[in-house]
This record gives structure tokens, C-alpha cells and sequence, in this order.
């Protein structure tokens, strides 16, 4: 049975900022998740989330014990008022 991970984050990037990916000239995405830990993915695993105002929203991206990419999915979180999420 393999072991897969979850991982929570929000992204704001802007379209001029995706053009890099897109050209090839920067091929990650580092962020941090919502638990406070550093991920670093392919920048291409975003472009079915890309809109002419860039790449906007929460993700949450699966990963398997070897740390090969299993999924990422745009998904609805509540936050507060600070943006806090809840």
C-alpha cells in the first residue's frame, strides 16, 4: 500500500509572474503550505488553473512516499476575517 501525503497552500501569482514558467525559464513552484512546511512542484501541474489574472487561489496537492506529484486540485476555504484559515 502506498503511502500518499496531503499538503495545503494558497498561490497569487500574477500572469506576468507565470510567464517565466510558461517560456521555461523557471520550471518550480516553491510556496509554503498552510502547516507551515516548504514544497517545491512543477510549475506545469498549474496550467489547467491559469487565467488571463495568473494562477489565484488555495490548492491542495497530493504526494506519494517517494515524493512524486499524485494530484493537485483548487479547493474552497473558509478563512477569517485576517485571512486566517478555519
Amino acid at each position: 500500500m502506498t503511502t500518499t501525503r496531503r499538503f495545503q497552500f494558497s498561490l497569487n501569482i500574477s500572469p506576468d509572474e507565470y510567464l517565466a514558467y510558461y517560456r521555461g525559464t523557471a520550471k518550480y513552484i516553491q510556496t509554503t503550505t498552510a502547516s507551515g512546511e516548504t514544497i517545491k512542484f512543477p510549475a506545469s501541474s498549474l496550467k489547467k488553473y491559469l487565467t488571463h489574472n495568473g494562477i489565484h487561489g488555495h490548492f491542495e496537492i497530493e504526494i506519494c512516499e517517494n515524493n512524486k506529484l499524485l494530484n493537485i486540485n483548487k479547493i474552497n476555504v473558509k478563512s477569517d476575517k485576517n485571512g486566517i484559515w478555519l
